[in-house]
């Protein structure tokens, strides 16, 4: 957005210095861009952001500097005489869409005389980008230039009924716009119209037929504001964009239409003569609430990190247009002036106060309480873990979208309704998964129609559960997925993965991270009844994994082979997780006991193993597993398990007399909890 340095400081005074305009400018939010000369004057290139449409002018970049620089800022000339009749007695106004429109303002200028404007008017023009035409166009460019309200002109005696109607399109009209080409209406569009017909499309273009001519001897001046959404609408159905409308779309100053037609009429009457009719029609059936925003001094200065003093930031806003009451020490209740927009909070204010006391002057270090060094969290470093862990393990990573089908998430998910999207890309991106193995499957049954027949697989990802009160939640979690469709094709192939290889990979991860688990019977989907673990740490349950249900994997696309998943809680393994510590070798030799318990065949051994490793007997270091019977010599319905007991001291030769107590130890805790019978 160009604008020449010449006219802006018409309204304040510059430095020579173009740089070290440019670069204040700049560092309070309004970049220059570049710079150039056109008509012998320095043009600067603005970036204005879009949420500072009061930027967008002349007059608005003048306010910044006078702020910035500290000088004062003098305003355009808007007086002008009004000499003709009373305006109701020239023209009428109906707003039939104020919903569209919440203000339109109307004066008219009659018994001028149209001519081309003058050349200083000209020069400005072509600095900004725009080409002339003639007096009253060049200046109702001119201002909207200046002061940043679009406005438009109307020949009167085009006018049929010399009336306006503010409206939406009716069914099969058209208007031949000024660019020169006819267009088709959407019912849905705002229009500016005649009595017959329209004859501007509102906030974008005037129409062909009543623009203002060489000839046009009475004019109507319109300012009014627009529905921003409607305007952006109309411009991008018809693929326009137009000064008017790239301010309209960010939104005016409601009480910018008095100033910009005042000083529009001022121009008109000293370059075109003509007499301006008493008075404005002026629709404003609801004028807009100032709001007011309540400002802290304490919260600005934490939110800075650095300080400012009072009297430095109540001086700031009101510079800036801003009216202050102070309704306790250090609070004040801020008024936002009208053609301020893009303010309607606390944060907004804090915002204006440090751009103009300088970002530059934000301090460098960091606040105090701060730890200096950068690093991963917790949780990053166990992803990390994890994925290392897993890609040892042989396994291959897959990345999948959060969103999935309905009808996977139906035969993986939880059992709940899923979070479902407002506006899904496709029906297939739907819903939000509760379940990583359901995306996985499918990817490996696109995998299984181009020829692979097995695969190990794993991912880390975000889930999206109901909570208890039915709102959507977010837990991060890692699921392995085991999958072969063939027997081993040759002497020496691998097995096919299964059940033990799945359930000893999650226990290998977990003894890396320093997990001690164990694993209880469960139910529940995607797994085969019968064939689901539950993983715990003590009472903390860590996931799940078993054989997937074949019902599961068909709605995923896999009509055949196995398939065998686990999924674990990130959150649940992120405060578990420990470092291996060093733990001195013993110089003495070790003492091993074994024991055979007879028990129930459906008492499941992980049961007896968690049970012996927790009983609290001095210098035990290990118990495992030997064997499992069934058969001759043990009852019908009975299993006999053997276990093998270490004990070892750090400082010391174990005796008999320290291992005797064993069998009593081990017989106490197996016999009640379980039945159990030595052998």
């Amino acid at each position: 957005m160009k604008f020449p340095i010449g006219w802006i400081a018409q309204y304040v005074e510059l430095p020579a210095d173009e740089e070290a305009v440019a670069r204040a400018f700049t560092l309070s939010g309004s970049e220059v861009e570049g710079r150039e000369r056109v008509e012998g004057e320095t043009v600067f290139d603005f970036n204005i952001t879009v949420n500072r449409p009061d930027c967008m002018n002349v007059f608005g970049l003048a306010r910044e500097a006078s702020v910035l620089l500290g000088k004062p800022l003098r305003l355009p000339e808007t007086g002008c005489v009004e000499t003709g009749p009373p305006v109701a007695g020239l023209t009428s106004v109906a707003v039939e869409a104020p919903d569209l429109c919440p203000r339109y303002r109307a004066r008219v200028i009659t018994g001028l005389r149209v001519g081309q404007s003058p050349a200083w008017m000209q020069k400005r023009l072509i600095q900004c980008g725009v080409r002339p035409i003639n007096a009253v166009v060049d200046v109702t460019n001119y201002v909207l230039l200046e002061m940043g309200h679009p406005l438009h002109a109307f020949d009167m005696a085009r006018l049929a009924e010399r009336r306006v109607v503010v409206r939406r399109a009716r069914a099969g009209e058209t208007i031949l716009t000024l660019d020169g080409v006819q267009r088709r209406l959407d019912p849905a569009r705002l229009v500016i119209a005649d009595a017959v017909r329209p004859v501007a499309l509102a906030g974008v273009m005037g129409g062909e037929e009543t623009g203002v001519t060489e000839s046009s001897t009475d004019i109507l001046l319109e300012g009014a504001v627009f529905d921003p959404v409607s305007i952006r609408r109309t411009s991008k159905s018809l693929g326009m964009h137009t000064d008017a409308s790239h301010r309209f779309e960010r939104g005016v100053d409601p009480e910018g239409p008095v100033a910009a037609l005042d000083r529009a009429a001022r121009l008109i009457l000293d370059l075109c003569g003509g007499r301006l009719a008493k008075g404005a029609v002026d629709f404003y059936p609801a004028p807009a609430a100032l709001p007011s925003v309540t400002l802290r001094h304490a919260r600005l200065e934490a939110l800075l990190g650095m300080r400012v003093p009072p009297e430095r930031c109540a001086s700031i806003l009101r510079s800036l247009g801003f009216g202050l009451e102070e309704s306790a020490p250090g609070v004040w209740r801020v008024r936002v002036p009208s053609f301020r927009v893009d303010v309607s909070r606390e944060a907004d204010l804090i915002e204006e106060v440090v751009r103009i006391h300088g970002l530059e002057d934000l301090p460098s270090e960091l606040p105090s309480g701060v730890d200096p060094v950068g690093g991963r969290t917790r949780e990053q470093a166990l992803e990390e873990r994890l994925r290392d862990l897993l890609w040892a393990s042989g396994c291959n990573e897959t990345i999948h979208m959060s969103m999935t089908d309905p009808a996977l998430e139906a035969a993986f998910g939880e059992g709940r309704e899923p979070a479902r999207l407002s506006n899904p890309l496709t029906p297939a991106f739907s819903v939000l998964r509760t379940s990583l193995l359901g995306p996985m499957a499918a990817s490996l049954a696109r995998n299984r129609a181009r020829g692979a027949r097995r695969a190990a697989l794993f991912e880390l990802g975000r889930v999206y559960p109901r909570r208890d009160d039915g709102t959507p939640g977010e837990s991060s979690k890692v699921a392995i997925l085991l999958y072969a469709d063939a027997p081993p094709a040759r002497w020496g192939s691998p097995p096919p993965p299964g059940f033990l290889e799945l359930k000893g990979k999650v226990e290998s991860i977990l003894d890396r991270l320093g997990i001690p688990a164990s694993f209880e019977s469960s139910e529940g989907r995607p797994f085969t009844a019968g064939s689901c673990l539950a993983v715990q740490a003590g009472p903390v349950r860590l996931g799940r994994l078993g054989a997937l249900d074949p019902k599961a994997l068909e709605a995923a696309g896999l009509k055949s082979g196995a398939a065998y998943g686990a999924e674990l809680d990130l959150k649940a393994l992120s405060p578990l997780e420990s470092q291996p510590k060093f733990v001195p070798l013993s110089r003495f030799p070790s003492v091993v006991r074994d024991f055979s318990v007879m028990v129930d065949k459906r008492v499941p051994w992980g049961d007896l193993l968690g049970a012996l490793r927790s009983l609290p007997l001095a210098g035990l270091r290990s118990v495992d597993l030997v064997d499992c019977y069934e058969g001759r010599g043990v009852p019908e319905g009975r299993r006999s398990v053997t276990f093998s007991l270490t004990f070892q001291a750090a400082d010391r030769t174990l005796t008999e007399a320290d291992v005797a107590p064993v069998a009593d130890a081990v017989m106490g805790v197996l016999g009640p909890r379980f039945g159990a019978t030595l052998r």
